[in-house]
Parts: structure tokens; sequence; C-alpha cells
């Protein structure tokens, strides 16, 4: 198959002659497009690909691809053709590895090969255990009860405007921080302003940003000089760096203090990740990182991963939802009479607690199912992330020469883009109605959710790399939406006649709305 490919790559050309390559000069490649559309990148290039006879473009640097060369798609079929059905053949690219490696280290994001298998039967491993979805589950209403419900009832009876991205960003950071490391008390509040644990807020923030710009740079030789000479954002990426391991290396040494043995009865992924690696010393990645120090280093590098998958994601995904509910009341009227219907908690008092849907019954499976029932919920969260994907574009290279199910002809050394915000607002793949929010396109006719393949819906990746922590983030997502709606209605604050036309976002890791979401809460039981 794979020689077959190399015949047909070899009787196209060494650039693929037969590419869709829009707005591309036979000198500057794309270059000057670029410059002219960087300030709305995602949505020139939806435009690209949409206008693309198969969905899919190449795209090509100065002087015949110096710098950079590749492919972009927004073609299922080219999607799954990538990210499963020649999964071998493409990897994370060495511009990402060196990019992220000071932050991330050897952690699963950025694991290739022989080392990214063995992380990943970890990471299933510690995720298939019934003891961290049990915990997961209890910190999640454990922090809506005591710290997300406490703060919004605040906001609405001072009447004071909030960031709601903001606050969204800030609870699920402490709620992937205490699923992840065991931190689990309101001195370790990024959301309740506790110092020490806002400064690895600032810090984790800082050091995701300055990692990803370094992607933005038309060559690393510019960010590798600043970091030799220590300056400027490389110098602030250090200092950021600093604090994200001293926090981590002081919860790695307190756990090691109070355990004595392993830690198989430890609930949070921390513990998990280290039990697993101590049930089997003599293991391949044991050997790997074999001292003391390496097995930190390890443990450190990939929980900081997960820290990194679980941070801005749902916060993103729920910062669009709730502003999509408030551009369409009929949707919000909807979610709000599912989730009072479906989420009857034993008093219905304005200081009675959340309600099952975010207390949970203990004694049963994760205690969501309640959640289960809430199809339209559900659809309107999935809708969001069709048009907002939090992450809206993933980024492989090519091993080898290749030629990719539509014909586009792919180089070894290319990358191999996909664009989740594009194949959003894609007619050929959603319909001429593929930017209209319209949560019922997942819904069968008796209201109940019905999923898309992952190829054709690739929020969460697709193939060996898809997200283990889906079913986690749908939990989160569903049970914060639930709790908020249901006391709470939000008012957005924008200029008249602002809410026909979607907010800008920012450029970055994940799909934040530029310059946050102000709203105002109101109490909906005073409010009767």
């Amino acid at each position: 198959h794979r020689r077959r490919r190399s015949l047909q790559v070899a009787a196209n050309g060494a650039t693929g002659p037969g590419n869709h390559r829009p707005q591309s000069n036979p000198v500057l490649g794309n270059l000057v497009a670029f410059l002219r559309n960087g300030h709305r990148f995602l949505d020139w290039t939806a435009d690209l690909l949409a206008a693309a006879p198969a969905s899919t473009m190449q795209v090509l640097g100065p002087l015949g691809g110096l710098g950079y060369c590749g492919v972009d798609t927004a073609n299922p079929e080219v999607i799954d053709h990538i990210v499963r059905a020649n999964f071998p053949s493409y990897v994370k690219g060495a511009r990402i590895r060196a990019a992220f490696a000071d932050l991330l280290g050897d952690g699963l994001f950025l694991a290739n090969g022989r080392l990214w298998t063995l992380q990943r039967k970890l990471a299933s491993y510690s995720f298939s255990s019934r003891l961290l979805r049990r915990f997961s589950s209890r910190v999640l209403r454990d922090h809506i009860h005591r710290r997300l419900v406490p703060f919004l009832a605040a906001a609405a009876d001072s009447g004071e405007a909030v960031d709601l991205q903001d606050v969204l960003r800030r609870f699920t950071f402490d709620n992937i921080c205490s699923v992840a490391f065991g931190v689990d008390d309101d001195r370790s509040s990024a959301l309740l302003d506790d110092h020490r644990h806002g400064a690895f807020f600032a810090a984790f923030d800082d050091a995701v940003d300055i990692s990803f710009g370094r992607i933005l740079h038309p060559t690393t030789l510019g960010w590798r000089v600043m970091k030799l000479l220590d300056v400027g954002s490389e110098r602030r990426l250090r200092l950021a760096i600093a604090v994200v391991d001293e926090y981590v290396t002081a919860i790695l040494q307190s756990k090691q203090q109070r355990q004595s043995g392993n830690s198989e009865d430890e609930p949070d992924l921390l513990s998990r990740f280290k039990a697993a690696m101590e049930e089997d010393e003599a293991s391949e990645l044991g050997r790997i990182f074999a001292s003391p120090e390496a097995k930190r280093r390890f443990l450190r590098d990939t929980v900081v991963t997960f820290v990194l998958a679980g941070k801005d994601t749902t916060s993103s995904a729920l910062t669009w939802f709730f502003w999509f509910l408030a551009a369409n009341p009929r949707c919000e009227r909807r979610v709000y009479e599912e989730v009072t219907s479906l989420a009857l908690a034993p008093s219905r008092e304005a200081d009675a607690d959340v309600g099952r849907l975010a207390d949970g019954d203990v004694e049963s499976e994760d205690g969501y199912d309640e959640l289960k029932g809430m199809h339209y919920l559900h659809a309107a969260i999935t809708e969001t992330m069709r048009l907002y994907p939090p992450v809206p574009m993933v980024s492989r290279v090519a091993v080898h020469d290749d030629v990719l199910p539509d014909g586009t002809v792919v180089r070894a050394g290319w990358f191999a883009d996909y664009s989740a915000y594009a194949m959003g607002r894609s007619a050929r793949v959603w319909g001429d109605d593929c930017r209209v929010f319209r949560p019922e396109r997942w819904l069968d006719g008796r209201g109940r959710f019905v999923s898309a393949e992952a190829a054709r819906y690739p929020v969460f990746n697709a193939g060996p790399r898809a997200c283990l922590g889906k079913e986690m983030s749908y939990l989160q997502m569903k049970v914060v939406a639930a709790a908020v709606v249901r006391r709470f209605t939000v008012e957005v604050l924008v200029p008249a006649g602002s809410m026909d036309m979607a907010p800008e976002h920012e450029m970055a890791v994940t799909l934040k709305m530029k310059g946050g979401l102000r709203v105002r809460f109101k109490n909906r039981a005073r409010a009767a």
C-alpha cells in the first residue's frame, strides 16, 4: 500500500503539481496572503477550504516552501486517513515538540512511536479506573456546591458584572488540578484567589501562551536565540515553568512523605499513574525512566500534560455555550425546561443544594444518571463545539510520501493539518445551514441525541489519539451548564444589536473569546 502511494507521488512530481494551491505566489508562496489575513486566520482558512474542490489545499512558504510546506483539510475522508487509516505515517512534528518541550517534556501530548504507545496504554489504564471516575465526580460536585454556585450567587446579589470566561477558566483549572494532583481545599483555588494556586494558574497560562507563540515564529532560530540570551518572552517562559515545577514538585514530595507503600488506594490522576508504574518496575516504561528522578520528571510531564488538556478546553466550550444560549432564547428555554424537569432535588429552595445533577448519588455509577436523559443539553453543547471547537486545528507531520484519498500529494516532512473549525462551517459536511446554531440537528425523531462519526466531528480527535477524557469533559460541561442554567439567568452585556454577530476569538492553543464574556447573573428563585 505504501509502495503504491509512493509511486503515485513520484508520478505526480516532487511538489504535487495537481494539488489545490489557492492564493499562492510563485516566489512568495502563501506568505503575502497570510500576512493580509493572519488576524482572521481561522475564518480565512475556513473560506479557502470551503472553496477548495475537495476541501483540501496545499500551503507553501516562500521560495518553493522554504520554512514550511504542507496541506490543510476539512475533508472527513482525508481526516480519517491521517488520524486512523494511515496513523503511523503522521506524527507530532519537531516544530510543535520543540515549542512545547520545556513545558510538557516527555508527556503524552508530544510523544511519538513507542514512547507514545506505552504512555497511551498507561493513560488508558488510569482513566478506566472506577476509583478515578468516582473521585473526579465527587470533586466536580463539591466544587460546584462549595465554590461555583456561591460565587455566582454573590455576583447575582451584588448585581456586579463578571467575566464569565475568566470564572469558568479558573473553576475548570481548580477542578482539573484537584483531579490531577489530589489537592482539594479552599486554600488551593484560583477561583477563590488563593495566592499560591493563583500564581500557579497565572504561570501555567504564561507558559502555554509563550510556548504556543513559538510556533508562530517564521523559524525556530528567533526564539532559540532569545532563550540562549534569557531575554524577552523566553525569560518569562523560564520563570513561569519554574513556578509550575515548584508547585508540582512540592505535591510529589508531599505525596511521597504521606504514602507508605504504593499509590493504589489514592484516587487522583497522579497517584493512578504512579500506581500503574509501581505495578511492574521491570516494565519497558520503567526501564526508560529508571532512576527516581527520571520517574518524578515523567510523572510531572504526564500530569502537566493532562492539566493542559483539561485546563481551557471545557471552559472554552462553556463560554461559547452560554453566549449561544443568550443569543438564542428559544434554545435557552429548552435547556432550562429539560434540566429542571429531569434534575429534581429534594428541595427547590434557593439555598438548597444544587440538586442531584450537581451533588450526585454516591451509590450510583458516577452519580449522574439524570444527565443521560438530558439529550437537548448534550446536543446544545455538541453544537457549540461544532462551531467553536476548543482546539480549532490539529497538526501532524508526514513521515513518508503519501497520496491522500482526494488525490492530494503529501511529501515526507510536510505538515498535514486538519481544521475542526473549518469543518464546522462546511456546507459539504453539515448542509447549507452549517453556520447556524441548531442543536436539533443532533436529535432524532424521538428527541434523542445521535452522535456523528469522529472524522466528521473531530472535536475530540479520532483514531488512536482520540481524547481519553471525552466522557469526563462532557460530564463536567453538562453538570456545570445544568447547575448554572437551573439557578440563574445569564445576561450577556453587549452593545445593542451586537448579539447578532458572534464575538471575536483569540488565536491560541484553545479557542478563547477575545476580551472575555461580560455577564450579569440573576437568581431565578428570587426573580420568580
